[in-house]
């Protein structure tokens, strides 16, 4: 379950960057998760991948 504190964030960022892509927002809410001190971490198997990608 994402806590109510990040969901707002990325409700917000969603708001604030209509017409942007999906890879846009989805920066740009991490950015303002970071921002937040929110720390994003993807488990081994994802990072492997993006890694790779």
């Amino acid at each position: 379950m994402i806590p109510d504190a990040v969901a707002a964030v990325i409700a917000a960022t969603i708001r604030d960057h209509p017409g942007s892509t999906p890879e846009a927002i989805a920066r740009a809410a991490v950015a303002a998760l970071d921002r937040e001190g929110w720390h994003i971490a993807a488990p081994d198997t994802i990072a492997a991948f993006l890694r790779a990608a």
